[in-house]
């Protein structure tokens, strides 16, 4: 009998101190946080990038430490993104302009150079840089607005000629890939700061409706009317002549790309 207490009181005390060991290595494995800060895009509508086109990001995300140097860190935010052939003189005939909100649900996988994270009661780095990497799917939906201040979905429109000549119209969700780097650090233990940017790249080519070809102007104003038909020649509003169809209008061999940068706070 006495072997056995021993025994028992041999196995308790090992789990209790497991226990607490676990606790102490667990403590500080998640985090939940805010994001705040800016979206951009580059595409058809802007080759370069316009700082005048940013917008303000939000988002939420919930980080998991796998180890020291690896978390998993899921996240949505809300985002919007705009462009303007006005702001490029070599564009500005064209007259084409673009806004879209974006929200965006995504997985990202991040590496710190140091070890971070995993324990706040350890003695592990206060601040560290990181790069990280994932996957998204986003909903957009690009929009002209009007001097009235209206706005008009372009997608249904159907810019391109896309309802004349029955052609597909492009998804409204789509994938995209994260690549990004960041830098982050402890305030007192049990918070975290962060700044950061990621780039996310796009498979389509329509977050500012822009791709292919014009289509014939007479076509879509019979079809679907003049306001339809200045709409995908924008250039017509100031009182410029229709160009021909099938006359590039977007470069269909360069997809689109918008990225969000800005403060962690978790």
């Amino acid at each position: 009998m006495l072997y056995f207490n021993l025994r028992f009181l041999t196995l308790l005390s090992l789990l209790l101190s497991f226990d607490a060991y676990a606790q102490r290595y667990r403590n500080g494995v998640t985090e939940l946080g805010l994001f705040f800060g800016a979206s951009n895009y580059s595409g058809d509508i802007a080759p370069e990038i316009v700082w005048a086109e940013s917008h303000p990001a939000i988002g939420l995300m919930y980080k998991y430490h796998h180890s020291k140097f690896f978390s998993s860190r899921y996240q949505f935010t809300y985002a919007s993104i705009s462009g303007s052939d006005q702001n490029f003189s070599a564009n500005a005939y064209r007259n084409i302009s673009f806004e879209s909100n974006i929200y965006e649900l995504g997985y990202n996988l991040e590496f710190n150079f140091k070890p971070f994270g995993i324990n706040a009661n350890q003695h592990e780095e206060n601040k560290t840089t990181f790069v990280f990497a994932g996957f998204n799917m986003f909903m957009f939906n690009p929009v002209r607005r009007l001097p009235s201040g209206d706005k008009l979905e372009l997608r249904d429109i159907g810019t391109e000629g896309q309802n004349v000549n029955n052609k597909r119209q492009y998804a409204l969700i789509q994938p995209s890939l994260t690549l990004g780097l960041g830098y982050k650090f402890n305030v007192k233990r049990r918070t975290v700061i962060g700044l950061e940017i990621g780039f996310r790249k796009t498979f389509t080519d329509y977050l500012d409706d822009t791709k292919d070809a014009y289509p014939d102007y007479n076509s879509i104003k019979t079809y679907q009317g003049g306001s339809a038909a200045d709409l995908s020649q924008p250039q017509t509003v100031n009182n410029n002549p229709a160009i021909d169809g099938k006359t590039m209008r977007g470069d269909k061999h360069l997809k689109d790309w918008y990225f969000i940068t800005g403060l962690t706070i978790s």
